[in-house]
């Protein structure tokens, strides 16, 4: 890759970054205590690592005016931008889950996580799809979609991955 090539990578936040697994709790996310709500294990420092080893990192969510809300009152309650090491400009909402495929388009991304895949199917322009934690009958509905997507269960597995996708020359510093 050429020297000051900084490839962008997209994230999801329901489900990849908020935790799902607080989502029959007390310290669900569409509670009153969503900012009790968990983040998915790893993911602030996976996230840190991938963007001090170059990655242009950009938070992509399809939610509700008022879940957007929640979202960025979560986000800077948990300071992720800060301990992610994530610009606070690089957050993009939009209403309809095929409206990621616009902003990915916009953002020039090259790599996208997300945990519907469904919303991957979308992704045409972006070569790097990774689908995390998905739920199993929604992957049934759109298996199609499958060939052009690397699975993943972990933050730790996506960093490894990724990192890997740089090359050596740029991850020996992270």
């Amino acid at each position: 890759m050429p020297g000051n090539f900084n490839p962008v990578l997209g994230i999801d936040i329901g489900g990849v970054l908020i935790d799902r697994a607080n989502d029959d709790a007390d310290t669900s996310f569409f509670g009153p205590n969503y900012l009790l709500t968990t983040a998915v294990t790893d993911a602030f420092t996976s996230i840190r690592r991938l963007s001090n080893s170059g990655y242009n990192i950009y938070l992509v969510s399809k939610c509700g005016k008022k879940t957007e809300e929640k979202t960025r009152h979560w986000l800077a309650h948990h300071q992720f931008f800060e301990k992610a090491a994530v610009l606070r400009s690089n957050i993009r909402f939009c209403r309809k889950r095929n409206e990621k495929a616009q902003i990915c388009a916009e953002i020039g991304a090259e790599y996208f996580i997300d945990d519907r895949l469904e919303v991957l199917s979308y992704l045409k322009s972006v070569p790097n799809l990774y689908l995390f934690n998905a739920d199993e009958r929604e992957v049934q509905q759109f298996s199609e979609a499958l060939t052009r997507v690397t699975r993943v269960s972990s933050w730790n597995e996506v960093a490894l991955l990724l990192l890997d996708d740089l090359g050596p020359e740029r991850t020996s510093n992270s």
